[in-house]
Order: structure tokens, then sequence, then C-alpha cells
């Protein structure tokens, strides 16, 4: 199957009588820049400007070729041909909103190089690190720290420990990741210089493990839509045979009326051998496997009254 640029390459040396040419890529990223700037774009308001800044990040290269290829013959040089290179592909997506920068991921699975570069290149200090996710927080910001300082979490955001109140780095909503904390991005104070740390969620590669686990039921896992609490083990394996999964671990479910949030009970340290657990127990609720198509159940021999 050929691709995109294929067609337009082919297109050009049909009908372009200079065949063996190649663009500068400097050339290009100028000329582009000047094809889609407009001198009103100072004015524009925040949301206008985030509006083109996000086409230009996640618009189809080759959409963009077929405007090159009409609007930029004179800057064509003799030598062999080459493919096209329009400016560095970012990571990262920037929009100014008044004294902030919003921030989202474009490419989840991009070289850490290049995300370092784009913070730089706004004068943010932002180390941010891809973890492999399961697939409802791939993409999605999962953890905030800061280097030797505490981090304050508030509903809107978090601030860091020396900086003002009012220079809270604030959270972007928008991301669906059912019972497992995630955020589709963060909005900076564009006058922040403290150091901090961000984890998002990338796809895995093959062969490897999640490192950050989301919730089954949640889009795009493995459980999407399903309600498997006070369902029995049988029930809960059979529709994991329908969906391609199998159970990874089993664990004792904490004894009721259980703790808050779980708090006191380390599920690491009940886990059951696969042959104890009889197909009549309940599963009072499930997490995500480390292993894609994986899951682990919390069982024990009655329904919970508090199902997660």
């Amino acid at each position: 199957m050929t691709t995109d640029l294929e067609q337009l390459t082919r297109l050009l040396r049909a009908h372009d009588p200079a065949q063996h040419v190649q663009a500068r890529p400097g050339d290009l990223t100028a000329t582009l820049d000047a094809i889609l700037g407009d001198s009103a774009s100072a004015a524009a308001t925040p949301r206008r400007r985030w509006i083109r800044r996000r086409w230009l990040a996640l618009a189809p290269v080759a959409a963009v070729l077929v405007g090159l290829a009409t609007a930029l013959p004179v800057l064509l040089q003799p030598q062999e041909v080459g493919p096209f290179v329009v400016g560095p592909a970012k990571a990262l997506a920037f929009a100014e909103n008044g004294d902030y920068i919003n921030v989202r991921i474009v490419d989840p699975d991009a070289d850490p190089r290049r995300f370092r570069e784009d913070f730089a290149a706004h004068g943010l200090n932002v180390t941010l690190t891809m973890k492999p996710a399961s697939p409802s927080l791939v993409g999605t910001l999962v953890s905030v720290s800061a280097p030797q300082r505490r981090v304050t979490f508030h509903p809107d955001g978090f601030t860091i420990d020396g900086e003002p109140d009012d220079n809270r780095i604030k959270l972007i909503e928008g991301a669906d990741c059912s019972r497992r904390w995630c955020q589709a991005g963060v909005s900076i104070p564009a006058d922040l210089r403290s150091p901090f740390e961000l984890v998002f969620g990338r796809p895995a590669r093959p062969g490897e493990r999640y490192e950050i686990t989301g919730d089954p039921v949640a889009r795009g896992e493995v459980l999407e839509g399903a309600e498997p609490a006070n369902h029995t083990v049988a029930e809960v394996k059979a529709l994991l045979r329908e969906r391609g999964a199998i159970v990874e671990s089993y664990h004792q479910a904490p004894p009721e009326p259980r703790p808050r949030d779980g708090a006191g009970w380390d599920f690491s340290a009940h886990v059951l051998r696969p042959e104890s657990v009889p197909d009549d127990w309940y599963v009072h609720e499930v997490f995500g496997g480390h292993a894609p198509n994986t899951v682990g159940l919390v069982v024990a021999p009655r329904p919970t009254a508090n199902p997660h």
C-alpha cells in the first residue's frame, strides 16, 4: 500500500519541471510559518490561539505537504530528490492562556529528549517521564512531584513549597480514567521556574509490562463497561475469556466492615493460590494486571456490602 507521501512525490515528479530538486528544511519551516501565521494572531483570544496551535500539532503531515507542493517551487534547489522535512516534530502541544501555558501530550511514544527540548524552549524547568501504561491512561497525566520539595494538591491543581499560592499549577481536565486519577494535561504559570516532575502514560511496547495500571472497567480496558463486583468468580472468568483476558492474581478481600479506602490492608500480603479460590466465591473488586489483557481479582466467600 502506498503512503500519502509517496503519492505526493509521484505527483510532483509528474507535474513539476524541476524534477531533480529538494527543498531546504529551513526554508520549508519558514515558509510554513508564513503560510499558517498571520499578523492578527498576536491579538487573538487565548481560546482562538489554542484551537489554531492544536491544529498545527495534530494536522496530518500529508495535508500540509499538499499546500507546500504548490507554494514552494521557487525555493527548490538542484540536487538529488529526497523526502520533505517540515520542521521538527513536536511531542507536546503548548498554548498560551493568559499568564499560563497549557501543556498536553501529542505523541505519548516520543523520545524523552524531545519533551525536554520542548519544555526548555518555553523556559520551563520540567522533567517529564513517560511510563508504560494500560490503554485508558495512555497520554494522560498520572503523577506530579517536585525534587526534595513538598507538593500540595488542591481541587484545581497543586502548589510547590517556596512558590506563592497564586503561582499554582492547574490541572486540565477532560481525561476519562474511571476510578483511576488522571488528567488531560497541566496549565503552568509562564513565570514558574521551580523544577517539578510529571509522569504521563505511554503505550506499552511488545513484551513490555505496565508500570501504571488503569481501572479494568474504564474505556479501552479489558472489562470496559462491565460491573464485576458481586458476581461469582466463575462468571467473571467467563467474561474475561470472552474478551481474550485472564486472571493474573487473586487476593483475599479485607474483612467487613471494610476500612475506608481499604486503609491498613495490604493486598500484596494476601495473595491466594488460584486453585484455592472456588468458582462460587464472589468478586469484590478488580484491578488492572501488569501484563496486557490481565486483571487481579479481590475475592471472598460472600458478596460485599460496598462494591467497588
